[in-house]
């Protein structure tokens, strides 16, 4: 059983809210941002997030976790970075979404509408977009040094509590193997779960899933979350994981019960 601490405090904008009953749409995939949106819960779209997000209720969400594009032009590989197929690194498609500039401001407001509380990866990019004041940043130490890419990576957050770094070794996506030029670990997502930023009955959303780490964290901890990927191809590969997880979790549930609930 894993412990949920409680080292934040949360910031709610507009109090609590009930449940809305939500019109919406069959598809998961092709032009959802045409159509009316509809919670599924545990779903992974192939979207544009912001004409989505534009349709969900105020406050749906109780924690946003994305990690949206930095405007680096960090979206792919030149070559590889390991030979070794065992460890799972592989040369990644060199693409444009990165080369971009940063999503608008209304992405940002659109975020905090749709979410009591925002943790953003990359929130050093962001800065002119978000609320100044907040000192509740999380820094995660990739525990090496003198690489290519960065030694760690930062997040904003909303929250009201102490800065907070978390070690973990990068080679962790080699145990995951990697789908995404800056797929984060999927443990890096459990850790933030399981440390005072989200509760038990909490929904998540993660409008940037990349790799689906996020969403991977999500069902493996049994919080009820929903994922936006504009990208055809990552979206495909996100979904495979997704799936494979939620496989595996079935039959350590089915396991557990020694079938019982599938006897009734």
């Amino acid at each position: 059983m894993r412990a949920y601490g409680g080292m934040c405090t949360r910031r709610i904008g507009h109090g609590k809210t009930q449940k809305q009953k939500m019109p919406g749409s069959k598809s998961r995939t092709g032009k959802e941002e045409e159509r009316l949106w509809r919670y599924e819960p545990n779903t992974l779209l192939n979207a544009d997030c912001l004409p989505v997000m534009r349709k969900i209720p105020d406050k749906f969400f109780q924690v946003a976790i994305t990690d949206p594009p930095y405007g680096i032009g960090n979206d792919g590989q030149k070559k590889k970075v390991c030979s070794n197929p065992k460890q799972g690194r592989k040369e990644h498609e060199q693409k444009d979404w990165d080369s971009k500039g940063i999503p608008g401001a209304e992405y940002f407001r659109e975020l905090e509408r749709i979410s009591e509380n925002q943790i953003i990866w990359g929130g050093n990019y962001f800065v002119k977009h978000l609320k100044a004041g907040h000192k509740g940043w999380i820094i995660w130490d990739k525990g090496q040094r003198g690489l290519s890419m960065s030694d760690c990576e930062i997040a904003y957050t909303s929250f009201d509590c102490p800065t907070r770094i978390v070690t973990m070794n990068r080679v962790e996506l080699l145990k995951e193997g990697t789908i995404h030029p800056t797929q984060k670990p999927a443990k890096l997502y459990e850790w933030i779960l399981t440390n005072g930023y989200a509760k038990r009955g909490d929904r998540i959303i993660d409008t940037h899933a990349g790799s689906g780490s996020c969403p991977v964290a999500c069902q493996r901890l049994r919080f009820e979350w929903y994922a936006i990927e504009i990208d055809k191809g990552y979206y495909t590969d996100a979904d495979r994981r997704i799936q494979a997880e939620k496989a595996q979790l079935s039959l350590f549930d089915f396991n557990l019960t020694g079938g019982k609930e599938n006897a009734k």
